[in-house]
């Protein structure tokens, strides 16, 4: 199949020094981690699943849960463990969330696996030391799921983190991404944080790379301005030299 300019505008690969590269790089520092600290493995191999990594000593604690990405079809929520060491590092615990991929799994379900994961790992930490401050972040598409589950408030979020983030899910109609995901322009203008409610929002950072694709640059300028516009307390943090992918390392 011929690549179409919209399909590399929204490649993030294409702008990426090794994407395959990084990405093994950080599920390799994922799993030594998870042998130095074993988290708690919640419903292994289960869509509802994830790992909760739990700073030593006495709880409470503030709370890192995040959503990995993948375009809605790859990865899984080991992808982001290698998050948590820096997370423990601050006193936090860190759990990343597991979600069903399309073409099994819905753009409307993934956000309710999402919901109930998160609600699950606050309720998971608050078994082995408790849980005050809640973080909610999300990594390219996890950024999208991440914000409908701050929008839908079950659970109040102190901060907001949206990494490289695709926020107005409209483009990628007419693009490969699209394909296992079957959305029509009504249903992708639905699921986009750009057209949904924004004013109750909690304070946001929004994180973009110097090499992610100009569409992904864009989108999340644009972005940062409606939630000012909202008025949301809304930083954007550019990070330099890097990519889509090696800016998970720099946060």
């Amino acid at each position: 199949m011929t690549e179409t300019p919209k399909d590399i505008a929204y490649s993030p690969s294409r702008f990426a020094r090794d994407h395959e590269a990084t990405l093994a790089r950080q599920s390799e520092a994922g799993g030594a981690l998870a042998e130095r600290h074993p988290p708690v493995a919640v419903n292994p191999g289960e869509a509802d699943s994830f790992n909760l990594f739990i700073p030593e000593g006495e709880g409470p604690w503030p709370l890192m849960v995040f959503i990995h990405g993948g375009y809605w079809q790859a990865l899984d929520h080991t992808a982001t463990d290698f998050l948590a060491e820096r997370y423990l590092a601050r006193g936090m615990a860190f759990a990343s969330l597991e979600y069903g991929l399309a073409p099994e799994t819905s753009i409307k379900t993934m956000i309710e696996q999402c919901q109930l994961g998160l609600e699950a790992a606050c309720h998971a930490l608050n078994h082995h030391g408790g849980a005050w401050g809640i973080h909610l972040g999300g990594h390219s598409a996890g950024a999208q799921l991440a914000y409908w589950v701050a929008a839908r408030g079950t659970v109040p979020i102190d901060k907001l983190l949206l990494v490289s983030g695709v926020f107005d899910l409209t483009p990628l109609v007419d693009t490969y991404v699209n394909q296992p995901l079957g959305l029509s322009s009504t249903q992708a203008q639905a699921l986009s944080p750009r057209f949904g409610r924004l004013d109750q929002l909690p304070p946001c950072q929004v994180v973009v790379a110097e090499n992610d694709p100009p569409a992904f640059r864009e989108q999340s300028h644009d972005f940062v301005t409606a939630l000012r516009d909202a008025q949301v307390q809304a930083e954007l943090l550019d990070v330099p030299g890097c990519d889509h992918f090696d800016v998970l390392d720099y946060l």
